[in-house]
């Protein structure tokens, strides 16, 4: 594994980090948290030093099994957390019955089916002093640990960036640190367009961008020179395109599912000629890019883990690296 200088915050951290997302929750499969815990042990071995996780994700299980599994180990892991986002009241109920459940769901071999969208409204989100520091000591709990090292606003609107309640917000994360609770504080966005709201407020030492071979716009925009020169550390993230690269896919299911579906197509007929799959052409195309400090991919069980690792062990050659850039051209004629 090999590390990278993390802006300025003095950690260098592994360059693909372990995106917690995909950890927990009632209906999880592959085994639960001792199977959850084992893949977090494994990839500390294999090298992975960041760990990025929210309070939202699967109502703070996920917060739990991170912390769970470095208790002993804290010192050698770099655990970046996000709030902002509110649960609901009924998602709150799930987090004291999910122990008492998942034997239940577990026994009858209930799965996890993806809802329509178009059915659930927006989750409301809150980043007024006040939820923020009940919500960043929750996670130190749910952790089980002193400090946060990263401690990122959650997806805040353009709107949000610009208002001057989000100053009230920073002063607040900067309230934080002084008390030690978190050592650095960032922004986990949601469009690289909102980048540019973010590089004139103070203290943030992070920028979360959505970047990957079928989302370059940080490159054109110039949103890594810019984040380079102001020392923010860059976590990239879905490199793998919310799951789109996956080779078990279908045309149909691409059409149905993916906007960029012809762009998948394209690079699927290219990095079979190059003899690579295309999340491990995706991966490797992302790592090539040194101002990204981590490139975080969800995993959740050891064989996702290995798969992930084996795919981080064969770098590009510099003619597949232009050829894949010659692919971005074409998809974009």
């Amino acid at each position: 594994m090999q590390y990278r200088v993390f802006g300025k915050t003095g950690w260098k951290v592994s360059e693909i980090g372990f995106g917690g997302a995909r950890i927990g929750g009632l209906l999880a499969q592959d085994g639960g948290r001792k199977a959850s815990l084992a893949t977090l042990a494994a990839a500390l071995d294999a090298g992975i030093n960041f760990y990025d996780t929210a309070d939202m994700y699967s109502q703070g299980e996920s917060e739990v099994l991170i912390g769970k599994a470095f208790r002993k180990a804290r010192d050698k892991v770099f655990i970046a957390s996000k709030g902002g986002y509110c649960t609901p009241a009924g998602k709150k109920l799930i987090q004291f019955v999910k122990p008492l459940a998942k034997p239940i769901v577990q026994a009858l071999g209930l799965r996890r089916v993806r809802a329509p969208s178009s059915g659930a409204g927006p989750i409301p989100q809150d980043f007024s002093p006040g939820y923020l520091r009940k919500a960043a000591e929750a996670s130190l709990r749910r952790l089980g640990t002193d400090y946060i090292d990263l401690y990122q606003m959650h997806s805040p609107s353009p709107e949000m960036l610009r208002s001057a309640q989000f100053q009230d917000t920073l002063g607040l994360l900067a309230e934080l640190k002084a008390e030690g609770k978190i050592r650095h504080y960032g922004i986990a966005l949601d469009a690289v367009d909102d980048a540019r709201h973010c590089f004139g407020l103070e203290g943030i030492s992070s920028l979360q961008i959505p970047f990957g071979i079928l989302d370059m716009e940080a490159l054109d925009d110039g949103v890594f020179e810019e984040a380079s020169k102001r020392q923010l550390g860059i976590i990239a993230r879905g490199c793998f395109a919310g799951g789109a690269l996956k080779g078990s896919l279908t045309e149909a299911e691409l059409r149905a599912s993916e906007p960029k579906w012809e762009r998948v197509l394209k690079l699927r007929r290219l990095v079979e000629r190059l003899g690579r799959s295309p999340t491990e052409a995706a991966l490797q195309f992302s790592l090539r890019e040194p101002r990204i400090g981590v490139n975080i991919i969800g995993m959740r069980t050891l064989d996702q883990l290995a798969t992930n690792l084996q795919h981080y062990s064969r770098p590009l050659s510099d003619e597949e690296f232009h050829k894949l850039l010659t692919y971005r051209s074409a998809a974009e004629a």
